[in-house]
């Protein structure tokens, strides 16, 4: 394909919307519930619930079960059916004591963030995070606010609330992983959030359009505006890795898609 991205930009509410053309995406086998990627890996949940990894254009089975999974420079790590806690140890899962969460991220700065059912935030600094073996138990500690989904980058921490409202919090890094008290609204409405290890953000609404933040960066951690990607069918959940963007269905379908700026640059 030549010639770069063309759209429309619209204003809606006090935020902007790039309407861009269609991503360039393939199908790839399998069905999924829940997919991240990070560090190179791409993990997913199956429909069955397993815990599954992308290899050689097919998933393979990594011997457990679990609702959500996460992959980045904190490692590989689970929550299981019941909400248990769990990390890629060596050659094999190890238990994370205590633990009970609905939603995990290792996209941060080696570090590891979550949710737990009653909304409430924890985290884990990267020297437990990276350090723990199963042995003993870990501190997580608190962050305050409220949250379903929570997804941590290089220059900030997105999360979404059960309103489905947007907020940010920066000066999150491994050593203090609570960060700030201070939260900062961002417009717009997702129901899923992720940002990526170079702190690329994309999200998901409730209508199943998937978004990408425009213009994030240290100099301006809250990006310029929302861009909607334009894909084929409804979205349920999205994570994007080293130039690809990885989209589930609602029907289960995954697609990895890249962006035309990827393509024309190969």
């Amino acid at each position: 394909m030549k010639g770069g991205i063309v759209g429309v930009v619209l204003l809606v509410g006090s935020g902007i919307v790039w309407v861009a053309e269609a991503l360039h995406c393939e199908a790839v086998p399998g069905v999924l519930k829940q997919i991240d990627a990070g560090a190179g890996r791409v993990c997913g949940i199956s429909k069955e619930g397993k815990v599954v990894d992308f290899r050689d254009d097919g998933w393979v089975d990594l011997e457990a079960s679990g609702k959500h999974v996460s992959v980045g420079p904190a490692g590989l790590w689970r929550v299981g059916l019941d909400g248990l806690v769990f990390k890629w140890f060596q050659k094999g899962w190890v238990q994370v004591n205590p633990g009970n969460l609905i939603q995990i991220d290792a996209g941060g700065d080696k570090f590891v963030v979550g949710c737990n059912p009653s909304s409430g935030i924890v985290c884990l600094n990267h020297r437990p995070a990276l350090s723990y073996d199963g042995s003993g138990s870990v501190s997580w500690m608190a962050v305050p606010g409220e949250l379903k989904y929570y997804s941590c980058g290089p220059v900030g921490c997105w999360g979404v609330n059960k309103l489905d409202e947007i907020h940010v919090k920066l000066g999150v890094s491994g050593n203090s992983c609570p960060g700030p008290e201070k939260w900062y609204r961002i417009p717009g409405s997702l129901s899923m959030v992720e940002v990526s290890a170079d702190g690329e953000v994309h999200g998901v609404n409730k209508h199943g359009s998937v978004f990408k933040r425009i213009g994030v960066s240290a100099c301006n951690p809250f990006g310029s505006g929302w861009e909607h990607l334009r894909v084929a069918g409804i979205s349920s959940h999205v994570s994007y890795d080293r130039g690809v963007l990885w989209i589930i269905c609602r029907s289960g379908e995954v697609q990895k898609c890249r962006f035309s700026e990827a393509l024309l640059s190969e």
